[in-house]
């Protein structure tokens, strides 16, 4: 499954009308340095090039010096898991993160250049589809609707990652020129901007319900559903709830999706873009040529090498003897699963004792949805550990269902019975409270637990100073913690013109 699908991506990447995952190996693109840019975006088989090439920035955040995983990063900061690793200075950056007392000189720089990066290649892939590339028939200018569709959702999920972890951000959707400056907004502002894109995706009605076969990885309306629901909530917009609510329900009425019978299934190479999958972001090992020198390149994720025990002797015969162990699970965790809910043991991994080297905040569980298998990077061309062939998903449909039981669906009892009854679990009632514990056994290891507490209120009640272990989180969270400081070298950069988020130091 992964081998075709890596061929049919190099073979697409010329580029046809398909794209799988978009890394920068797979996009070969003839050079252009014999045609000026004018020139060059005429043909639309160049375009499409541009609308690869704003994808490619999806795959950076696992690396790129801060191992900034969407779904590894959130995690460690809730209150689910440690941030873990082999001693206290293994990526102190997360660790003072997690105890709320992080500096403008050590915050996260990379995770806000690899956005900016995302963001600039869709504001260039609709400037040339419009400056350089004529249309000349109706298939064309329907084509041209469906890159700027992709374009403008992609966007708007960068600007959203952007937007969740710095709120009052620099905005601008014309690439910068002369100073390089651009205003800087509101997080209300900035709020309003992402959804005037992703409203504009949906009036365009230009992407499939679902993709299939050499499709897999674009954008798709489904995709941008599930991307209006979370900004809508995490913004907590009273007045957008009800069409959050609609688009959640149209994507369960819609019949493609289902829930898994079998929920460990889903995390196997062979569940990847299973009946369950609205939307993943593609990894494969075969031929994958991440290098410690660039991470950016095309290949496989460093999240199953991190979040494996350091020094496993690989006993079990399944578990690879690369880990880092990041990302360790809390006792407490693992003890509020009921023992039979299906869900805890697929999550959850406890290596035999004496079988791995304990590091810090060593608890004896370790997050099993992406953890390392043998073999699960023996495609891999490069190094290693930085090519492990296991997708991100992004977007599931228990997640669906448990956003149109939060948002008030008349359906809300049956969908999150659903989901229990999968995990082996019997009813409760289908309150916010019973709702939002629900997300946090079904989603542990995929990075939504963090928001959650925040955007609920809850983050004051749950990420506060603990003695579970001896290393427990030192700092509260409070409402002034909302938004990181903004890295001082982006502010250097700026000229003073971007504010730091001072609030954050009250």
């Amino acid at each position: 499954m992964k081998l075709n699908k890596y061929l049919l991506t190099v073979a697409l990447a010329g580029m046809g009308l398909s794209l799988t995952s978009c890394g920068s190996e797979w996009l070969e693109i003839n050079n252009n340095t014999q045609d000026p840019v004018e020139e060059y975006y005429k043909k639309e088989s160049n375009i499409q090039q541009a609308i690869v090439a704003a994808y490619d920035p999806l795959h950076w955040f696992d690396y790129a010096n801060n191992y900034c995983g969407i779904n590894i990063y959130p995690e460690v900061l809730a209150d689910q898991c440690f941030p873990g690793g082999g001693d206290v200075n293994d990526m102190n950056q997360w660790k003072m993160v997690f105890n709320f007392n992080v500096t403008p000189t050590v915050v996260l720089s990379t995770n806000y250049s690899n956005a900016y990066s995302g963001v600039k290649r869709c504001n260039d892939a609709i400037h040339y589809m419009y400056t350089y590339w004529q249309p000349e028939t109706a298939k064309e200018l329907a084509n041209r609707d469906y890159y700027e569709s992709q374009a403008l959702a992609l966007r708007a999920f960068f600007y959203n990652y952007l937007w969740h972890w710095w709120g009052n951000i620099a905005y601008y959707t014309e690439n910068l020129s002369g100073d390089y400056l651009a205003p800087q907004y509101s997080a209300d502002e900035v709020y309003e901007f992402i959804m005037d894109d992703i409203e504009r995706v949906i009036e365009l009605d230009a992407l499939p319900e679902k993709t299939t076969g050499a499709e897999l990885g674009r954008v798709t309306k489904h995709f941008v559903y599930m991307l209006y629901a979370e900004v809508v909530m995490y913004q907590n917009d009273a007045s957008r709830k009800s069409t959050a609510l609609k688009y959640m329900e149209e994507i369960i009425s819609s019949g493609k999706y289902q829930l898994m019978s079998d929920f460990a299934s889903i995390w196997d190479v062979a569940g990847e873009w299973c009946d369950e999958s609205i939307f993943e972001i593609n990894y494969s090992d075969y031929l994958a040529n991440r290098n410690w020198s660039w991470g950016g390149t095309a290949g496989g994720t460093v999240v199953p090498c991190m979040i494996l025990p350091r020094g496993y002797d690989s006993s079990d015969g399944i578990h690879d003897n690369t880990g880092w162990g990041f990302g360790t699970v809390r006792k407490s965790t693992y003890d509020s699963y009921a023992a039979n809910d299906s869900r805890r043991d697929a999550s959850i991994w406890q290596p035999a004792p004496g079988s791995y080297k304990e590091g810090f905040q060593d608890t004896g569980y370790f997050l099993a949805k992406y953890a390392g298998k043998i073999g699960g990077n023996s495609g891999q061309i490069a190094d290693a550990v930085l090519n492990y062939n296991n997708n991100l998903r992004l977007y599931r449909y228990s997640e669906c269902l448990l956003n149109a039981a939060e948002l008030g669906s008349p359906n809300a009892q049956t969908y999150l019975d659903m989901v229990r009854t999968r995990a082996g679990l019997s009813s409760v009632p289908a309150t916010q409270d019973n709702i939002i514990q629900e997300r946090a056994w079904e989603f542990l290891g995929e990075g939504k637990r963090y928001w959650d507490l925040i955007r609920t209120g809850l983050a004051k009640d749950y990420l506060v100073a603990g003695n579970e272990i001896p290393d427990d989180r030192t700092g509260n969270y409070t409402d002034n913690k909302k938004y990181l400081p903004f890295p001082q070298d982006e502010i250097d950069k700026c000229r003073g013109t971007l504010k730091q988020n001072d609030q954050y130091f009250q």
